[in-house]
């Protein structure tokens, strides 16, 4: 299967944006880069079965907990983006992500992007993240699940 270097091209902007829009709050472009039916699943998926935050499912519910639930780093740092091909209108985007913390840490992540062709271009259809480093434990981490449990948020 050849990729055309306009869809690569697209691909990856949609992958970026979504770093964009998350610092810049703007909540109301979310349909720039998730489809309707979208997932965001950041549980620890190594662990058996997975634990942490409860799969978000849907753009609408995206857009709710992204703004009214959860906190967010300070900035996102995405880059070395790895596309594979899984059919002409369907990729995995792996991408690594340096998200620099309060305290001056930085999470480092690897975020798994379904991208699929839409009518009205290349979307995220499903996000999750692997993280790499577990020690020390992410501090930061931590007191942020405990405020997004304040504030609703749902863990398995």
């Amino acid at each position: 299967m050849q990729r055309s270097a306009e869809d690569t091209l697209a691909i990856q902007a949609v992958v970026v944006l979504y770093g964009f829009l998350v610092d810049d709050r703007e909540w109301d472009r979310f349909d720039q880069v998730f489809t309707e039916d979208a997932v965001v699943d950041f549980r620890d998926l190594s662990a058996h079965p997975p634990r942490g935050l409860a799969p978000i499912v849907g753009r609408a519910e995206i857009v709710r907990q992204f703004r009214d639930v959860l906190t967010h780093p300070y900035q996102h740092m995405l880059v070395n983006h790895v596309i594979e091909d899984v059919s002409a209108d369907e990729v995995v985007v792996r991408s690594k992500a340096l998200l620099p913390l309060p305290g001056g840490s930085v999470a480092d992540i690897v975020y798994r992007d379904t991208v699929v062709r839409t009518p009205d271009g290349w979307r995220i259809s499903a996000k999750s993240t692997k993280r790499y480093n577990f020690d020390p434990p992410a501090v930061w981490g931590m007191e942020q699940a405990k405020i997004w449990a304040s504030r609703g948020a749902q863990f398995t």
